[in-house]
């Protein structure tokens, strides 16, 4: 028979067995349930764009295995980028991941912003969240005459957009490969500026306007133009022509010209009443050689109206009578020699002037 004594259990060791008793049933029952990381990565796309111009932010969310988390609702927020640490994020827009755990955002801000996608927290999953930037540069719109003439005044003209009620917009110009200051115009209360500037030389000239990176924007810079500032000549023949000819009717005298520089004139003779030798700009459409007969060594056809045709003769002594020699039925005759001269120098395409 069992003593009092020997059932007696001691509180220590009643302590010790209680808590053996509770990590057991832990054991058994398994660890607590807890969130699992959520991953969410984007990219915007392009990083930067012109004002008017549109970018993606996009990207993709999974759980903890990597497993896409489709049906995910996502928020998208901005603010203007550079907004101290505690501005507030406004105008949210929510979208649903895909299938793949795929989401897109199309954003068209008028000046840098900063975006944060945002995924709630929910039970079995954490929160996560995606900060990204698109930097807007400002555009910048010219309007430079193409062909002006050396000694004037030129008028540079711009617009730049959003509105900039002020600031200063640098005149770069394109010299051995690299981009050089020329001039500055003041922009106006309209966003417009007008420059009035004179060139030093004549020449070709590489233009663009550029504005510096403000607040708001990025740098920007308008797309180049290319300004030829003529050289002055007694038949402004503009500079970019390679190749050019002017008949003076009155003068019975044919000039030929290369980019704006007279290189030769000659004595012609031109179309007899009834036949006169037309006015206008024209341009040669065909040419032969040998001609023969009244064309003489070659021909050179510009005119459709009547086949005129600056051509050889084969009664060079016509071109030596004095004025006026009106002979032709409207082409203009020249010498032989001087026409096959003037034959291999001017290609199908080039411009003729004819004056009074």
């Amino acid at each position: 028979m069992l003593s009092r004594s020997s059932i007696f259990v001691r509180p220590p060791a009643l302590l010790a067995l209680l808590v053996l008793a509770c990590s057991a049933a832990a054991f058994w029952a398994g660890p607590a349930a807890a969130a699992t990381a959520t991953t969410l990565t984007a990219t915007v796309a392009p990083a930067a764009v012109t004002y008017h111009g549109s970018a993606t932010i996009s990207g993709t969310i999974t759980g903890a295995d990597g497993a896409p988390l489709s049906g995910a609702e996502l928020a998208l927020v901005k603010r203007p980028a550079g907004a101290p640490v505690d501005a507030a994020w406004t105008d949210p827009v929510t979208t649903t991941a895909g299938a793949a755990g795929a989401f897109s955002f199309t954003v068209k801000p008028s000046v840098s912003m900063d975006y944060r996608v945002t995924f709630a927290a929910t039970a079995g999953q954490d929160a996560a969240q995606f900060d990204g930037t698109l930097h807007v540069r400002p555009l910048i719109t010219t309007a430079f005459p193409d062909s002006p003439w050396f000694g004037g005044t030129v008028v540079l003209r711009g617009l730049v957009a959003p509105l900039h009620t002020s600031g200063t917009v640098v005149i770069e110009r394109r010299v051995d490969g690299a981009w050089q200051p020329l001039t500055t115009a003041e922009l106006g209360t309209d966003s417009r500026f007008a420059l009035h500037w004179i060139p030093d030389a004549f020449g070709y000239y590489r233009l663009r306007a550029r504005m510096e990176a403000d607040a708001d924007h990025d740098a920007g810079v308008s797309k180049s133009e290319l300004v030829i500032v003529n050289r002055p000549n007694a038949h402004r023949v503009p500079l970019r022509f390679a190749h050019y000819i002017v008949i003076v009717r009155h003068e019975y005298r044919l000039y030929y010209y290369e980019h704006g520089v007279l290189v030769r004139g000659f004595d012609v003779a031109l179309g007899r009443p009834g036949y006169r030798t037309p006015l206008g700009f024209f341009h040669i459409y065909a040419k032969r050689k040998p001609a023969g007969g009244a064309l003489g060594a070659c021909a050179m056809y510009y005119a459709h109206l009547g086949g005129i045709a600056i051509h050889g003769t084969n009664q060079a002594y016509l071109i030596r009578r004095p004025i006026p020699r009106n002979f032709s039925h409207g082409c203009a005759r020249m010498l032989n020699r001087q026409v096959l001269w003037l034959y291999a120098r001017v290609p199908v395409g080039t411009r003729v002037h004819n004056l009074r």
